[in-house]
This record gives C-alpha cells, sequence and structure tokens, in this order.
C-alpha cells in the first residue's frame, strides 16, 4: 500500500477525498503492546520509519475522536487533521516506560490539538486576546487533570489548579461557540450560500441542543455535590462520562471492593442525590 503522508495540511474538503483517505487508513494494521514498546524504543533513537509506523497505525482512532467534535465550528476533515498533528506529538513524546498503552497516551494530545483548532476559530462575538488565552489554558488544564485523577475534575478543582476565579471559570466554559455565516458559500462559487437551505435535518434542532447543555450541566452540579466515591460510582454505572455503562462487578474490581460494598454505594448516592434541589429540576427531562 502506497505511504500515507501524515501533514497538518492535509485535507481536500470534498467528501470523494475525505473517502479515500479513510479507506487508506483502513488497509493499517493496530499494533500489540509489544510492538508499540519496540517502536517507541526506536523513535527515541531518531528512527523515522518507526515514528511512521506508530503514526500510521493509530489514524483511524484520530478519525473516532474528530467526530465527537464535529459541529463546533471546524470541518470534520479539518479537525482530523489537527489530530493527525497531535498524534505525531504523542508518536515522539511517548515513554513506553511508564506501563501503559501508547494511545491512553495519545488521546489526550489528539483532543488537545483539536481543541485548540476550534478554540481559535472565528467566533461570532470577538473576546480579549486575555480571556481567549484563559479559555485555552482552561481546556488544556481539565484535560491534563483528567488524565491525572482518571475522571472529570470539579470546578472547584479547576479553580484551584489554574487559579481562575470559580465565578469567571463558570462564565468561560460557557462561552459562546462559533459562528458561520448563513451568506457563506459551498467550496464551488457557483453554489448557493447556506441561506437558501434554512434547516438542516442531519443535526438537532437549536432548542434541543441548548436543552442537552442545560441537562449535562444541570447534572453535572448535581453530581459534584456527592463525595468523589460515590460520584465516581454513579457515573461509571450509568456511562455519564461518554462510555457504557458498567456492571457492579467490574467496578467492584476498579475500586477493589465487594458487589455488595458497591451496591450500597450506588443506593446511598441516589438516594442522596434524591433529596437535592437540583433533583427536581432534572425531572423535567424525562
Amino acid at each position: 500500500m502506497r505511504e500515507i503522508k501524515i501533514e497538518k495540511s492535509f485535507t481536500k474538503r470534498d467528501h470523494d477525498s475525505l473517502r479515500r483517505y479513510l479507506n487508506d487508513i483502513a488497509g493499517y494494521p493496530l499494533l500489540s503492546a509489544e510492538e508499540e514498546v519496540k517502536l517507541a524504543r526506536k523513535i527515541q533513537t531518531g528512527d523515522l520509519a518507526a515514528l511512521q509506523r506508530l503514526v500510521t497505525s493509530n489514524l483511524r482512532f484520530v478519525v473516532s475522536v474528530a467526530k465527537k467534535y464535529e459541529g463546533q465550528g471546524l470541518p470534520l476533515a479539518d479537525l482530523i487533521s489537527e489530530g493527525n498533528a497531535g498524534l505525531v506529538k504523542a508518536a515522539e513524546r511517548f515513554d513506553e516506560s511508564r506501563g501503559f498503552k501508547f494511545i491512553s497516551f495519545a488521546v489526550w494530545w489528539i483532543r488537545q490539538s483539536m481543541m485548540m483548532a476550534i478554540g481559535t476559530y472565528k467566533r461570532m462575538i470577538r473576546l480579549p486576546m486575555n480571556q481567549v488565552n484563559d479559555i485555552q489554558d482552561l481546556w488544556r488544564s481539565e484535560m491534563e487533570m483528567e488524565q491525572k485523577l482518571e475522571r472529570l475534575p470539579t470546578d472547584e478543582e479547576l479553580s484551584e489548579y489554574t487559579g481562575i476565579a470559580l465565578d469567571k471559570l463558570k462564565a468561560y466554559q460557557y462561552s459562546p461557540g462559533h459562528a458561520v455565516s448563513l451568506d457563506t458559500g459551498g467550496d464551488d462559487e457557483e453554489k448557493p450560500g447556506l441561506m437558501v437551505f434554512l434547516e438542516d435535518t442531519s443535526i438537532d434542532a437549536p432548542d434541543t441542543v441548548l436543552q442537552s447543555q442545560d441537562l449535562k450541566y444541570s447534572l453535572r452540579e448535581l453530581l459534584n455535590q456527592l463525595p468523589d466515591r460515590q460520584r465516581r460510582i454513579i457515573q461509571l454505572s450509568f456511562g455519564l462520562q461518554g462510555n457504557e455503562a458498567m456492571h457492579l462487578e467490574d467496578i467492584a474490581d476498579l475500586f477493589d471492593l465487594s458487589k455488595e460494598s458497591v451496591r450500597k454505594i450506588k443506593y446511598q448516592a441516589l438516594h442522596s442525590l434524591g433529596k437535592e434541589k437540583g433533583a427536581k429540576r432534572l425531572r423535567q427531562y424525562l
């Protein structure tokens, strides 16, 4: 198979080009943990062929991450390009002696590259540069803490870690997103602008998006009332961090507890949540 060159400038925005790219990277086999260790050691000696192989074997993962960030201002192809740049950085910095798989390390660099690109995208409401820098630092810090804590940090933890006042931090978290003019045309100048197509049935309606965001915010605020272990068990039980819900047995193994202990902690957490004022607000989404 022909060699795939990984560049930040990758992508024609055309669907056929993206489809060809996806077909090309599908042919690269995944690596075993032992192969990753060998390649990492070669990369540390300056072996570019080893770097190329470690990167190309994980290109499909970049695509899966990029799809989660669609609709935030950048086309899928651009997100993949940014993620590829992050993947290369991760491959150059991977330390196999720490004992975890490459992709567990690389996901942070991939997400950071995508989030930084989204963060610098043109905004409808211009923000002062110091605020833009604070928001980017906040995103970076949140991902760093998530890696260290193996869970999402609370707003209070983020505030202490970044030195950003709690009220300002919350405002940054929900700062206005990115906008595209309805007069914007397609890649072909002869194509009409977006104004011609007022309704896009492929995406959720604005009110649905707002409700979803409000639900996530309310749920996060409610869960932050729980002790760390109770909150973590609830998140794992119901798949509240983007992962599939875990069985009690798996959670018990993770916490080195008995299945019955996990069941009791889960029950206590749910009982406590039912007494919180925020629980009433969540019932409107049922």
